[in-house]
């Protein structure tokens, strides 16, 4: 059982390096081809590239549930509205992210983004979930830290931050519908619908505001690869492997790493330089997710 836990904690963290450096390719990115565009690509190719896993894993699973009498509903048909809710979402999250790379670094966008994990038990509670004073001492944490991450005198960076923000915001929304969808259908067969409907509808989006071209994609034809085998079909497989034998407490504190490792390839790869301020603020956040996530797992979490 030790080895198995070991294992789901070994592929969480993997997704989160893979998400955090992500952040890298998709600011590259921008240099070459417009948000939406981007967005279109990569989704809807790591959507396609989902479909062969979900066969590959689902044969598996689908004999251990009709085992088990389980009433997780397979067929693609069945998980095709909630596969189009959640691609909803994540298209509005992932156009706000993709087109704040404008305006900020890579390493800030990676640790406002990691706010979300934040997000989720505040929203949780209009939908009924209790949280409690552990939970809201980590926002007030990373709130600090946000401020102190927020540069005023720069308006463009200020923006770019604020875009960010709305997309956490967007993407907590996006976890709480996954979190409701996924005990009821297929996670493998949701995430392909979800991202070949983001795919879908970024493309739609790039046609009417702006001019996608085919020379775009090919310059920026790396960066489209490595998000949608690294970031997209592999990250979420390994997420959702490891979400199964993971404990949940230890679960979100590894997926909470995302945001260091946004950070650190931001300097590494980018030459992006924290000054001691930022570097505050991302600590005060960091610290505030790990509060938040402690106390939900020690205390009174629904």
């Amino acid at each position: 059982m030790k080895q198995k836990q070991a294992r789901a904690e070994l592929l969480l963290l993997l997704a989160a390096l893979f998400w955090g450096v992500a952040f890298v390719p998709q600011k590259i990115a921008m240099a070459h081809i417009e948000p939406l565009a981007f967005n279109a690509w990569r989704f809807f190719l790591g959507g396609l590239l989902l479909i062969p896993i979900v066969y590959w894993l689902g044969a598996r699973r689908e004999q251990v549930a009709m085992e088990e009498g389980s009433d997780v509903l397979h067929s693609w048909r069945k998980c095709l509205p909630g596969g189009a809710v959640l691609g909803f979402w994540l298209f509005l999250g992932a156009a706000l992210q993709q087109v704040s790379l404008l305006y900020t670094t890579a390493g800030r966008a990676g640790f406002i983004t990691g706010f979300y994990l934040l997000l989720v038990p505040i929203i949780g509670l209009s939908l009924g979930h209790k949280t409690n004073r552990w939970t809201w001492a980590g926002v007030a944490l990373a709130l600090i830290g946000l401020y102190w991450l927020a540069d005023f005198s720069e308006e463009a960076q200020l923006i770019g931050d604020l875009m960010v923000f709305a997309s956490a915001f967007v993407f907590a929304i996006q976890v709480l519908s996954a979190d409701y969808l996924v005990h009821r259908y297929d996670a493998l067969r949701l995430a392909a619908i979800q991202f070949l409907v983001c795919g879908v509808l970024s493309a739609i989006a790039s046609l009417l505001i702006e001019q996608p071209t085919l020379q775009a994609a090919w310059d920026a034809a790396w960066p489209i690869a490595y998000m949608m085998i690294f970031s997209t079909a592999i990250a979420f497989t390994f997420q959702l492997l490891g979400q199964r034998n993971a404990a949940p407490s230890h679960a979100t504190v590894i997926m909470s790493l995302e945001s260091v490792f946004a950070v650190a390839a931001g300097w590494l790869f980018l030459n992006e330089m924290l000054s001691a301020k930022e570097l505050v603020g991302c600590g005060l956040m960091l610290a505030g997710m790990f509060v938040s996530h402690y106390g939900n797992h020690n205390g009174t979490h629904h």
